[in-house]
Order: C-alpha cells, then structure tokens, then sequence
C-alpha cells in the first residue's frame, strides 16, 4: 500500500505544474525556477524557515542511491526510461522537453501509486 502523505504530496506538485507556478518569480526577485526545488512542496520553500534535509523530502525516496548526496538531490531523479532527469533536461534538453517529461513522470508515477492503493 502505497503511503497516502507522498501520493498527496505528489499531486500538489502536479497542481503547482499545471497551473504555471514555475512560471512566476519568487520572493520578489527574478530568477529562473528550478523545477521541484521551488516548488511549495518542497521543505525548504521558506527560506526564512530552518533549512531542512533533503531526506525528509518526499522525493527522495526516488533519487538513486548514488546521486542522494547531490547538492539537488530530486533533480537527479530518473524521469523515464531513457534515465533522463531534471539535471540532465536543464543541460542538454528543452524547457518544454523539461516540463513535458516532469509532468508525465508526476502522472505516471501517482497512477502507478493509485494502482498499489487499489490492490488488497
């Protein structure tokens, strides 16, 4: 059974997704957002909070192990089955490639979670 705080956790992200909220700049300053850091989802999205550890965070638990001491663990996720992920996308790829491949592995992956919920 899959645990209901990450499938919650990761439809908020898909939300944040596809209303555009990586399209506005934050805290008053324009920079460019980087995808899941800037996200409200992720723990150290206040930056006036106590920094937090990235393994409180619920996408660690899908970093490879190899890559959990980046210094932006969740960008090194593997997004699909080419094993691109977001910091490969950021160097090599489009932005629309980037969003594209970032929404379908947040679809993918809360169905594939919805499927294990169903199961008995």
């Amino acid at each position: 059974m899959p645990d209901q705080r990450t499938l919650q956790l990761l439809c908020c992200e898909l939300s944040f997704f596809k209303v555009g909220g990586y399209g506005h700049p934050l805290g008053g300053e324009w920079r460019p957002t980087l995808l899941f850091w800037d996200s409200p989802v992720c723990l150290n999205f206040d930056s006036s909070a106590p920094h937090q550890p990235c393994e409180r965070c619920v996408f660690f638990q899908f970093v490879p192990e190899a890559k959990r001491f980046s210094l932006i663990p969740c960008h090194h996720i593997p997004l699909n089955a080419k094993g691109e992920t977001i910091h490969s996308l950021y160097r090599s790829g489009t932005q629309d490639g980037l969003d594209q491949t970032v929404k379908h592995w947040l679809e993918t992956t809360i169905d594939e979670l919805k499927g294990e919920e169903k199961q008995p």
